[in-house]
């Protein structure tokens, strides 16, 4: 079977941290921000295996651009695959009720 690399962008990275640092501190419930980091990071991991079978994002011009989605919990963690390099890039988490479209546009346009 085959395994792709799967990494972890600076701004997903950030992403987690304000998620789980929001959680940890302001809502002062510390055991379950490292619940949400070791169950972000295992599905972060679970995409090394099958990435091509999460969907693409819903928004037409994200799925132009080759962006997929997972879930875990109330959040979408959002991706790209590189097949030749056999890679899933990890792009952005955000929860669901955020805007996130123009977010995501902004790599892109940079």
């Amino acid at each position: 079977m085959l395994e792709y690399k799967v990494i972890t962008l600076p701004l997903a990275e950030k992403d987690i941290a304000e998620q789980t640092d929001y959680i940890a501190f302001e809502l002062k419930a510390p055991e379950t921000a490292m619940n949400m980091v070791r169950g972000f990071r295992k599905t972060i991991n679970n995409l090394s295996i099958f990435p091509q079978s999460h969907e693409l994002d819903e928004d037409e011009e994200l799925a132009k651009y080759g962006i997929r989605k997972t879930y875990y919990k109330n959040y979408k963690i959002y991706f790209l695959i590189d097949e030749p390099e056999q890679t899933v890039y990890i792009l952005r988490v955000f929860h669901m009720l955020v805007d996130s479209r123009e977010k995501i546009l902004r790599i892109f346009q940079s």
